[in-house]
């Protein structure tokens, strides 16, 4: 007997440390005897008692893996299984009914370990491998097909449509607002978000990812506007969105007329005004978006006076130093005509 024992992790995972050391230490005597008698066994695991060594052989007999047999009233023992099947048989290898025991013990069904047994049979005939010990070969192949299907009904059961209430974890809020993204922007979207997979009716276990990738894709583009216009201006009577402006309002299901409906109200209103801002662009996405959200949300009360006060600020005049008017006009006069006009559009 060498010093050192070695034995497979990935069988000792399947049928037991005590198992795994004993079958490999029979498999490394019979290099030099066709089988082990009980006394010798003994004597080389001698860190067990005779006792544990007989109950771990009564289980390896148990599962299939080896054999046992008498010489001269004396027990031996083998790893090889002489008389069962050869090569020129192996389409007609079943596991045995103490295989299927061994199965079982896992937890695992025998109708799902009957199903493997062709699977099994065709890997191991591209591989072109003897069968000595194909018990413990298909109980591995078995444990590891079970798991592999624990986990992919583990994903289905993970895997739902979004919920009208969802809203992101606070994980994904961080990873978007040290990517540089307005937290107000990223809450803003979070409905637009929410509407557009539930009406897609679509199920995933990932709906944070997605949000991070929606709001980067909808920062991007409202990042563009606003650098390709930032110098202050008052509103003209022929302003007209520009294609960005469109293009983020394709993503958000919003339809194009009645963006068109709402640019006439809009542009009346900041010209009446007289206030510059540095991007009407985003100034009138805000505002298309909340009045989108009015029309399109159930009216509660609760509701209703959120999102008024959502509406009320696409309109409200900012104070900005950079912000140039065009008629000099002091801020009650500007909080007056605010009102008015509030009044006048029924805001």
């Amino acid at each position: 007997m060498t010093s050192k024992i070695t034995f497979s992790k990935e069988i000792a995972n399947t049928i037991g440390l005590d198992e795994a050391v004993l079958l490999e230490h029979l498999k490394q005597e019979e290099s030099l005897h066709d089988q082990v008698s009980m006394k010798q066994i003994c004597s080389d695991i001698s860190f067990w008692s005779n006792e544990r060594t007989l109950e771990v052989l009564t289980q390896l007999i148990k599962t299939g893996l080896i054999n046992e047999t008498i010489v001269d009233g004396i027990p031996h023992f083998s790893s090889k299984k002489h008389d069962k099947k050869t090569p020129s048989n192996r389409d007609k290898w079943v596991p045995d009914k103490d295989v299927i025991d061994q199965i079982n013990e896992y937890g695992i069904p025998e109708d799902f370990a009957n199903l493997q047994i062709d699977d099994f049979k065709k890997l191991n005939q591209e591989r072109n491998e003897k069968d000595i010990n194909w018990g413990v070969k298909f109980l591995r192949f078995v444990i590891k097909k079970w798991r592999h299907k624990e986990v992919e009904d583990n994903k289905k059961m993970k895997t739902k449509p979004i919920d009208k209430n969802w809203v992101p974890d606070m994980d994904a809020k961080e990873i978007l607002i040290n990517s540089g993204i307005n937290e107000d922007f990223i809450d803003k979207e979070v409905p637009e978000f929410v509407l557009y997979w539930t009406e897609r009716k679509e199920e995933s276990d990932i709906w944070n990812s997605k949000f991070i990738a929606h709001i980067r894709r909808q920062w991007g583009r409202f990042k563009d506007i606003k650098e390709n216009d930032n110098s202050p201006s008052v509103m003209t009577s022929d302003w007209n969105p520009n294609s960005d402006f469109f293009d983020i309002l394709e993503m958000t299901d919003i339809p194009k007329e009645f963006a068109e409906n709402a640019k006439l109200e809009f542009v009346m209103y900041w010209k009446e005004s007289g206030q510059s801002l540095n991007s009407w662009n985003s100034k009138f996405l805000q505002h298309v978006k909340y009045q989108w959200e009015r029309t399109n949300k159930g009216q509660t009360p609760q509701l209703s006076k959120q999102i008024d006060k959502r509406i009320e600020s696409s309109w409200e005049i900012q104070d900005s130093s950079s912000a140039k008017p065009s008629k000099k006009l002091d801020a009650e006069t500007l909080q007056e005509n605010f009102k008015k006009l509030k009044e006048k559009h029924q805001i």
